[in-house]
């Protein structure tokens, strides 16, 4: 019974002595010294990004086909009224063109021809109008009366339908030239010179404007705005643009695979490089909060909870004490620190412990258990907040 009880005692002794030393409670020049890991304070900026990939698209496209006002591609076509000859094609696929460049012209003589005799039809109209009203001032009795109102108004209504006639086919003759709705580039010809033009789009023209649309997840959505910037990187083409998020889709995006929730949010490019096309794959980089030259350190160094955060600042002799701080915006990587600290502090981060005859072995910062000083440190890795006044 008695060597149970030294054995027990014994253990004890052990146990606390590894915790001592585990607390860094030994000399420096004990068998365990503590080197700690540490980083400044420093005036900078933090920013929280949310990362998402989607496709480019222009902003707008717009079908052109004879007879009919242009269109959003994709959209079908008015009634072209007619067939239609292709007179003259001036554009290829790839052409930049102008608001208003002419880029395809058809044949339109036997409209001019019916246009001569809507024209002659109209006049004439006009005349028996002249002579119904002239009748009707003349009449002397009622059922001369009844009967010169009754075809005066159909005069009248002759004359009305001879000019909507004429009227029409002016519109359709100018419809005969498809010009450019906007400023643009032609991604799509389906009319040969000499031939009739098939049904559907004879020109598409796509706006030089572009956009992303990417699916964010619902966790993100909550913290994201209209009106934030955001940046494009498009790999095919090595490029990274500036943007602004000019929509967020108010229904989720119809896909939750894996029980994941995500809404279509669109970002459009400032200025897009020339080498930029529709289909192209982009990462999109949204700015969802920032602070700019404020205080910072890195975001490893916090201890304890939002609202009652610390970190520990070395002194001269090597020694850690605890500061209370107030932080702003909390990042995975870095902390906003409105009060406590000031520039040119270090700010312990973690622990580089080193045994005698052994490796260092290297702890704190996000991940596994957080900062190896007892009492702090974040612990599974950091999360994106807001918090302090």
């Amino acid at each position: 019974m008695r060597l149970k009880i030294l054995a027990i005692v014994a253990l004890t002794a052990v146990g606390i002595g590894a915790a001592f030393v585990a607390l860094g409670g030994l000399p420096a020049n004990a068998a365990t010294t503590t080197q700690y890991l540490t980083g400044a304070v420093a005036t900078g900026d933090v920013t929280d990004d949310v990362a998402a990939t989607g496709t480019i698209a222009t902003t707008a496209s717009y079908g052109l086909a004879f007879g009919t006002a242009p269109h959003l591609a994709g959209d079908a076509a008015g009634d072209a009224g007619t067939s239609w000859t292709v007179k003259e094609l001036k554009v290829a696929i790839g052409d930049g063109v102008k608001k208003g460049d002419v880029l395809a012209v058809a044949n339109t003589t036997e409209l001019e021809r019916q246009l001569t005799d809507a024209t002659a039809a109209l006049a004439s109209a006009k005349i028996q109008q002249k002579i119904a009203e002239q009748a009707l001032a003349d009449a002397s009795t009622t059922d001369a009366t009844r009967q010169a109102t009754v075809n005066l108004n159909n005069a009248k209504a002759q004359v009305s339908n001879a000019r909507k006639a004429r009227t029409d086919l002016i519109n359709q003759i100018a419809r005969a030239t498809l010009t450019a709705p906007i400023d643009g580039v032609v991604t799509d010809v389906n009319v040969v010179t000499g031939l009739t033009a098939p049904s559907g789009d004879a020109i598409v023209v796509d706006a030089r404007t572009f956009e992303v649309t990417a699916d964010v997840v619902e966790s993100d959505v909550a913290a994201m705005a209209v009106g934030q910037a955001a940046t494009v990187s498009i790999a095919a083409v090595d490029a990274q643009v500036a943007g602004t998020v000019t929509a967020i889709a108010p229904t989720t995006a119809g896909d939750t695979t894996g029980g994941v929730v995500s809404y279509a949010v669109t970002v459009s490019l400032a200025d897009p490089p020339a080498t930029a096309r529709a289909g192209m794959t982009a990462d999109v980089t949204i700015t969802i909060a920032s602070a700019t030259n404020v205080l910072t350190v890195p975001a490893a160094a916090l201890r304890g909870t939002a609202g009652d955060y610390s970190v520990l600042v070395l002194a001269a002799d090597g020694t850690p004490a605890t500061v209370p701080v107030e932080v702003g915006l909390v990042t995975n990587t870095t902390a906003e620190v409105k009060s406590g600290l000031t520039a040119g502090q270090e700010v312990v981060t973690g622990v580089n412990t080193a045994q005698n005859g052994t490796s260092p072995t290297v702890t704190g910062g996000f991940g596994g258990g957080g900062i190896a000083i007892p009492g702090g440190g974040f612990n599974g890795g950091g999360t994106r907040q807001r918090v302090g006044n």
